[in-house]
């Protein structure tokens, strides 16, 4: 027997009695809820499952987990930044040199078509009159306003208006009903038909019928600085939807009935600026609108 053949033997051998290779592991997608029952978060989990499955040939198998938890934004932004947890997570607004984006990886695509900048008011059914009357931004500014606090508070105050900033939902509801403020601007995508408070339904507040508010404001995906390669694969697999088409279909079939019934083209536009606005977003496409 030659050395070579002898090589070629023992190899043949050490493959049978070696155990198989162990398939290379799926990449771990955690995503953490916490507006449970909103169809928004529905829609952004679709969002990542398809851009997930959009790039399983090029970059593998992923096990995703999705859990709901109410939880603060800091305490969000903790667990996105240890990437144990959770280690994807979606948040609203421009990227800035401070603040809850700091240290997490930016997925550059923009996933809601600006539909986050547009906002209905929440007002009390009988001031829908006094709404009906206003056409202009300086006209609205006159009206206090109601906004939760850490949301988006400082765009509105940046362009006149006096905000109060409660702490919670429910509160900023019962001040509202309790006519401490005339309004709440609540994304389109967001605002629902009916509320409550303190599980007993309040029929005198309702969505005003015809303003809509517009200021730039996009949403981001962002990742943990644990999982560079998950940012890589949702910024191609996002790319991929967002030019296919695919990712209008999924907004569509989770907003689309929503939409139609604020009848957005129909409404009064006001735009607000944005002091966080880097130009990313480009020129606003208020022709969409004529979808809805």
């Amino acid at each position: 027997m030659n050395v070579r053949t002898a090589v070629f033997l023992l190899t043949y051998a050490l493959c049978w009695l070696m155990p198989p290779a162990l398939a290379e592991e799926p990449m771990q997608v955690k995503y953490l809820g916490n507006n449970v029952d909103l169809v928004s978060e529905d829609y952004y989990l679709a969002l990542i499952t398809a851009a997930l499955n959009a790039t399983e040939s090029s970059h593998g198998a992923y096990q995703l987990v999705f859990t709901q938890e109410p939880l603060s934004s800091e305490r969000k932004h903790e667990l996105l930044v240890a990437g144990e947890k959770m280690n994807v997570d979606r948040l609203v607004g421009f990227p800035t040199q401070k603040g809850a984006r700091v240290g997490l990886i930016r997925v550059p695509v923009p996933v809601l078509n600006g539909f986050m900048g547009y906002r209905v008011l929440l007002i009390r059914k009988e001031d829908q009159s006094r709404f009906r009357s206003i056409k202009t931004l300086s006209e609205l500014a006159q009206l206090p306003m109601g906004f939760g606090k850490g949301w988006e508070g400082h765009v509105y105050k940046h362009n006149g208006f006096s905000v109060a900033e409660p702490l919670t939902m429910t509160s900023l509801l019962k001040m509202l009903a309790g006519k401490r403020y005339f309004f709440v601007p609540l994304s389109v995508i967001e605002i629902d038909d009916h509320y409550e408070i303190e599980g007993a339904r309040v029929e005198n507040l309702v969505p005003e019928q015809t303003l809509l508010i517009y200021m730039p404001l996009p949403v981001y995906f962002y990742v943990s600085p644990e999982y560079p390669a998950l940012a890589e694969r949702l910024t191609v697999g996002l790319t991929y939807i967002k030019e296919s088409g695919k990712m209008d279909t999924i907004f569509k079939e989770h907003f689309g009935a929503r939409l139609h019934r604020l009848r957005l083209s129909e409404r009064t536009l006001i735009e607000l600026s944005n002091p966080d606005d880097d130009g990313s977003l480009g020129t606003p496409n208020h022709a969409l609108l004529r979808e809805f």
